[in-house]
């Protein structure tokens, strides 16, 4: 195999990996999706406010805190703050479904 052909797979074969990483980040954020609908129907019927700052700001410091590359802590709490945004979406969502 000539040192193309041989980068050519390889490229191939991580472009696999990261279709199947693609997969797995979809299924887990589809988990916590699940897991936010749940929280925000418990909160609706507690009658407390589906919207903790706090608590967004501490699951934020705790993720970041565990960064370890390769990745900045910055880049990966923009992922997490835009995941933190869309699942709020997802609870507005539930509370007009839910008649709230």
């Amino acid at each position: 195999m000539s040192p193309t052909e041989t980068a050519t797979a390889a490229l191939t074969l991580w472009r696999e990996k990261i279709d199947a990483l693609n997969l797995q980040l979809l299924a887990l954020l589809e988990n916590r999706g699940r897991a936010v609908d749940s929280i925000m129907a418990l909160k609706q019927d507690l009658g407390v406010d589906t919207y903790d700052p706090n608590r967004e700001s501490a699951m934020l410091a705790m993720i970041e805190s565990q960064v370890a590359g390769p990745y900045s802590r910055e880049q990966v709490g923009r992922v997490f703050r835009t995941i933190f945004e869309i699942s709020r979406e997802l609870g507005r969502n539930t509370r007009r479904l839910r008649g709230a």
